[in-house]
């Protein structure tokens, strides 16, 4: 249901064009939270469309052996890619802007599923409000 990103420079150039928030979720494919996070916050968000012409959502695995292609076009180990942003747990969410650089403070884990949806609205509005070019 998520997309999965292996290649950020054709992601950041469509981030770029459409002015869209890159929200990113870490993962791996055996993470019990990660499929809890999907199953209860992310996939009840795509399916409503919420935040449809402002997000771009996609899903990064940090299991051994995934490589991808980074902002800067250099191919690299997915989980050397999220250590770059201090990520060493998973799930987690960044909020990042065309360039790679992150808008909004990450959210580590899920704690309670009741309050996630509110702080992750608050940390994507927040978000969107930081990006270049996007009418305010």
């Amino acid at each position: 249901m998520i997309q999965r990103v292996d290649d950020f420079t054709r992601l950041s150039k469509l981030a770029a064009d459409e002015h869209r928030l890159i929200l990113l979720l870490i993962s791996q494919h055996e993470c019990p939270y990660c499929h809890l996070i999907k199953k209860e916050i992310i996939r009840p968000m795509i399916l409503g469309g919420d935040f449809r012409d402002d997000i771009l959502i996609r899903e990064l695995f940090i299991d051994e052996g995934e490589i991808i292609r980074d902002f800067k076009g250099m191919k690299r180990e997915a989980a050397d890619f999220a250590h770059g942003y201090g990520v060493f747990v998973t799930p987690t969410l960044l909020f990042l802007g065309a360039d790679g650089k992150e808008l909004e403070e990450k959210m580590t884990g899920i704690n309670t599923v009741e309050m996630y949806w509110y702080y992750l609205s608050q940390a994507i509005q927040a978000a969107i409000r930081k990006l270049p070019g996007k009418i305010k």
